[in-house]
């Protein structure tokens, strides 16, 4: 094993199997511990390679089933726990307390955890994210970190239901500078970082999706995460313009999919991106913000359009 890695631990849930070849290792980036998940084939049965960024208070246990779906397509699958989330390092004493200095840090451990295990990653690499995940994904490609041969991104975090008019950005990026980066937002549901009642949830209307990934939070404390801090929203805002602003450098294959229903971000947004990206785009009406948590019948649509997307392309 490498020097720099360590057995990772993985969090159980009764009657639910691991991925195939499933391996859990922790990482370390200076002082933050990134935990880390490898899955699938080995190297001379692999079709490619997909590198998964998950999106804000998510942890790897969550994409399982995504995972058995990329599997079974014949991917190796690379996955990590953001920092600030799952089980890899809290930034601040308070781990509830959910904050950024820059998304540039995601970006770079992105590129760090691959390079880690470059060795156990055939190529063609294919870089996927979900929601706050695409938003580091771009950017991470979009800054000249990484250069896959493709990209999908599910939800990307491109413009926020609620927070994308002029005046409640200049009002966050003041209180983010002057003392309130810390600080949580008010009035914000999830404070403890339990879910939120089913009738509740903003991510899926697949009930039993939904209570699997609750059982998660309900059981196992240390995977909670409580609400934004005005710091990560302030980085997310200056994140989420970056990549909007630079669409048009977009130059490698790239499937962009929005959700009709989804009520976390704009789906115009999504839409605008992917023209100006000149990407594949696709939105699925009527699902809510987590297409890969969703339906069937949706997400029968997304991988319709994934396995199109990579035969389009030859991968």
């Amino acid at each position: 094993m490498n020097a720099g890695l360590a057995p990772g631990e993985v969090v159980r849930l009764e009657g639910l199997d691991l991925p195939p070849g499933a391996r859990f290792y922790y990482v370390w980036r200076g002082d933050v511990r990134l935990r880390v998940m490898l899955a699938g084939p080995k190297m001379d049965e692999a079709r490619g390679s997909i590198i998964f960024q998950p999106g804000r208070t998510e942890f790897i246990e969550k994409f399982f089933e995504t995972i058995n779906d990329l599997v079974n397509r014949g991917f190796r699958v690379l996955i990590l726990d953001p920092r600030g989330q799952g089980l890899s390092s809290r930034p601040l004493s308070d781990p509830m307390r959910y904050w950024v200095g820059s998304f540039d840090d995601y970006c770079d451990d992105l590129v760090f955890v691959s390079k880690s295990f470059k060795d156990d990653l055939p190529r063609p690499h294919i870089l996927m994210g979900h929601s706050m995940g695409g938003t580091i994904g771009l950017q991470t490609i979009l800054t000249g970190r990484m250069l896959p041969s493709a990209c999908v991104f599910t939800s990307p975090m491109l413009e926020f239901q609620d927070i994308h008019t002029p005046i409640p950005i200049i009002l966050v990026n003041i209180l983010a500078r002057i003392g309130f980066s810390f600080m949580t937002l008010p009035f914000q549901s999830g404070r403890s970082g339990k879910p939120v009642p089913y009738k509740d949830n903003k991510l899926t209307s697949d009930k039993d999706r939904y209570k699997l990934w609750a059982t998660y939070f309900e059981n196992h404390k240390r995977l909670r995460v409580g609400p934004p801090t005005f710091g990560w929203i302030a980085a997310a805002l200056k994140a989420m313009k970056f990549v909007r602003k630079n669409a048009e450098h977009l130059k490698i294959p790239a499937l962009i999919v929005s959700c009709g229903g989804d009520p976390i971000v704009t789906p115009r947004s999504i839409a605008e991106f992917a023209e100006k990206a000149g990407a594949d785009y696709l939105n699925i009406p009527g699902c809510l913000h987590e297409i890969l948590l969703e339906k069937d019948e949706y997400r029968q649509v997304f991988w319709q359009a994934f396995d199109a997307f990579l035969d389009k392309h030859g991968l």
